[in-house]
């Protein structure tokens, strides 16, 4: 009977055995552990320790979470390190105007989750980590815990509206009326202020890059916002449990939270790659420095600052917008003026940039566009009758210059039979020809038929193969770029058929493109001439005058009728060319363009009689092809006037 009670001195070392953490003896009934609600209710500094330690790991995981996400939209690794950052973080406030800043955009740009279908589930994952993180530390860690969350959410990863909803959501879970013993439930809960924000910040339409409506490319839209959601509750799930199945014990957590953080990450290393973002990025620049500009009314103001400055009263306004009008024109369009100093150093800025991408990536999948880029971007030019007809600034790219020879040859012999490598093979031969080596010219031409033979002159069209199999296989490089094809092979076919058919007995090649030892009385031919440039008429008299009755003088009067603008005119022109030349190679030209001068003129009959006698006498020929597009709507995406 003495032993079937322990005694005092036994209860007491029982008693304080049990306040230092130390099990019972054998033989002694242990009392069950006490239930933990959080990692702070666990006793002792050692546990207190381990809980800030690894809170403090996650906070800096999380910073580069929201770098990350950052980072996807811009390319900065670190938004704080911006310049204008503040200027940035003002922005992302904005969701009504004409510049809306919403989720949908983190889908379209830079990377169009229609081109990189693999975003869907990276932007997804990414979305449910920065949605669950936040709650997951407010139930097991304290609502305080979770506000360096919501900080790095609104300044790091620059999504301050995301933040605010969850700043509404931790304090749900943290509320005593929502904070339930089952505090998965509470978790689901919290999740409702977050479906109202991807539901509210993802409204609208908005153009994915599709070249008409797809609704397959409209489900890519909402499909991550989705899989967020999901992703959210199972990940609620997961870390509750393991939470509960440990007591809350600090360092139980961590690992899955380190998933949440690294999956998202993995999957953008992975299958999607950081040349794709860096090549949108590239892209983008490509469309924002060369985009174009409507000057009227900038144009209008500079007037009008002059006019009132000036207050001569014998000088009317219209006379100061005109004088205006002729100093804008001689600043886009004259080498020497600072517009011109200014395109050129964006020309070369832009070009670095291609560079220093092709050093970084030199097996990237995007080498040839970068290159095509790059070629395209040397070759830019203002035109001027556009400028002067329309108060447009916009560029031209299809008068190669000399400095993009070196990028269209490594382009050329990087990717054979490519669409840009017709677009390379053709840049190359125009220089070749200007130069005066028409010998190269045409072994480039000929090649450039060769490999593309299957499709023929003219039957190709601006569209390229996108080359997609599955649901989350991307887009061929090319499908993205303008690439211009289609006139591309008019140019092809027209700078064949000049250089095949005209050497001259008398001038050899020099009224097309004078040697490099020139012996004429002009030093530039016909190919050196800008069909834009503002001297191109007088060009083409003087070449004609220079070398009169020479093997291309059909050609010569062809270009005349061409930036004749008069349609009339135009028509006239063209009828006595047929008449002076019939058996030349410009007539299949003239014919097309005399039945597009028919047209414009309205005589619909005459326009079609031109056409079939062009389809009749020359069916071979590109012009004959381009003559049976006529039939077809305008927005069949094909060149169907040829004039520059």
């Amino acid at each position: 009977m003495a032993n079937a009670h322990p005694t005092t001195e036994t209860s007491a070392r029982i008693a304080a055995g049990a306040s230092a953490g130390t099990a019972p003896p054998v033989g002694v009934n242990a009392a069950p552990a006490p239930l933990r609600y959080d990692v702070w209710s666990w006793p002792g500094r050692k546990y207190r320790v381990r809980a800030a330690v690894l809170l403090g790991v996650n906070v800096v995981l999380f910073v580069g979470l929201g770098s990350f996400a950052f980072w996807l939209r811009s390319g900065v690794a670190f938004a704080p390190a911006l310049d204008n950052y503040w200027t940035i973080w003002a922005q992302s406030f904005q969701f009504l105007g004409d510049n809306p800043v919403t989720l949908q955009s983190m889908l379209v740009a830079p990377i169009n989750v229609r081109d990189v279908p693999m975003q869907i589930p990276i932007v997804g994952l990414l979305m449910a980590a920065m949605i669950s993180i936040p709650i997951l530390v407010a139930i097991l860690y304290r609502f305080w815990a979770s506000l360096p969350f919501l900080a790095v959410l609104a300044f790091v990863a620059m999504m301050p509206w995301l933040a605010i909803t969850m700043l509404v959501s931790c304090a749900m879970v943290s509320a005593r009326p929502l904070r339930f013993s089952f505090r998965f439930m509470s978790a689901l809960l919290a999740l409702v202020p977050a479906v109202i924000y991807l539901t509210l910040a993802s409204r609208g339409r908005v153009d994915i890059g599709g070249a008409a409506f797809d609704p397959a490319d409209q489900i890519k839209l909402v499909a991550p916002w989705v899989l967020a959601i999901v992703a959210a509750a199972a990940g609620f799930a997961l870390v509750l449990t393991l939470a509960r199945a440990v007591n809350y014990r600090p360092g139980a957590v961590t690992p899955l939270l380190v998933m949440l953080f690294a999956l998202p990450m993995a999957l953008f290393e992975v299958h999607v790659g950081r040349d794709e973002l860096y090549y949108r990025l590239l892209a983008a620049r490509d469309r924002q420095d060369f985009a174009d500009v409507d000057a009227d009314q900038p144009l209008q103001a500079w007037a009008a600052r002059e006019y009132f400055r000036r207050q001569q009263p014998d000088v009317t306004f219209q006379q100061v917008r005109d004088h205006a009008e002729q100093l804008w024109a001689f600043a886009l369009t004259t080498d020497i003026a600072p517009y011109a100093s200014e395109l050129a150093r964006v020309q070369t800025d832009f070009a670095l940039r291609c560079e220093a991408f092709l050093r970084q990536f030199p097996t990237s999948r995007y080498v040839a566009n970068v290159l095509f880029l790059k070629a395209r971007a040397l070759d830019r030019r203002v035109d001027p009758i556009a400028f002067r007809t329309t108060k447009w600034i916009r560029f031209y790219d299809d008068f190669p210059a000399r400095a993009s020879r070196e990028t269209w040859r490594t382009l050329a012999e990087l990717q054979p039979a490519s669409p840009l490598t017709a677009i390379a093979w053709l840049r190359l031969a125009q220089l070749d020809a200007r130069e005066g080596d028409v010998d190269r010219a045409l072994e480039k031409l000929e090649r450039l038929r060769r490999e593309f033979a299957a499709a023929g002159w003219g039957e190709l069209n601006d569209t390229v193969a996108d080359g997609s199999r599955g649901p989350f296989d991307r887009r061929s490089p090319e499908a993205a770029l303008p690439v211009p094809l289609a006139r591309a092979t008019l140019e092809a076919g027209r700078l064949y058929d000049l250089l095949k058919q005209n050497r001259d007995p008398i001038y050899a090649y020099d009224p097309i493109g004078v040697p490099r030892r020139a012996t004429g009385p002009l030093k530039f031919g016909l190919l050196h001439l800008h069909p834009r440039h503002e001297r191109y008429l007088e060009n083409l008299q003087a070449l004609k005058q220079a070398y009169p009755n020479c093997q291309i003088e059909d050609n010569i009067d062809l270009e005349i009728a061409k930036v004749t603008p008069d349609a009339r005119g135009r028509a006239a022109m063209l009828t006595k060319l047929l008449e002076r030349f019939p058996e030349r190679d410009a007539v299949p030209e003239a014919l097309y363009q005399l039945g597009c001068a028919y047209r414009e003129l309205g005589d619909g009959s005459k326009a079609q009689e031109q056409f079939a006698r062009l389809k009749r006498d020359y069916p071979r020929s590109i012009w004959a092809q381009q003559a049976s597009l006529q039939r077809q709507p305008p927005a069949s995406g094909l060149l169907t006037d040829a004039r520059p």
